[in-house]
């Protein structure tokens, strides 16, 4: 599990460099995201919230608006990677929200 959210910091942190945004466009970031994220994920409610999440991450990239949400979704995008069931999902989903919507 480390090994993966260290995978997935990798890859939003050279998502996030200023060099590669530029090289990439919004769907190159957003594959890329999910592609580190998904992985062995089994559970269709996180594939589709990890989905949602790097969709934002690409196309907020570097903007300053509603930047109090990239949290929320980097949370989403690290703890949802490898869940086996949609409780599991739900749960996450929840534990990310509490954590970083105030």
């Amino acid at each position: 599990m480390r090994r993966a959210v260290l995978i997935i910091m990798s890859a939003l942190a050279l998502a996030g460099s200023p060099e590669c945004a530029r090289a990439q466009s919004t769907n190159e970031r957003q594959a890329q995201c999910e592609l580190s994220a998904i992985g062995s994920t089994r559970s269709l409610l996180a594939i589709q919230r990890i989905r949602a999440a790097c969709n934002w991450l690409a196309v907020n990239e570097g903007s300053l608006l509603n930047e109090s949400l990239r949290p929320l979704y980097v949370c989403l995008v690290q703890n949802l990677a490898g869940a086996q069931s949609d409780a599991a999902a739900a749960a996450i989903e929840n534990a990310c929200r509490t954590a970083n919507l105030r």
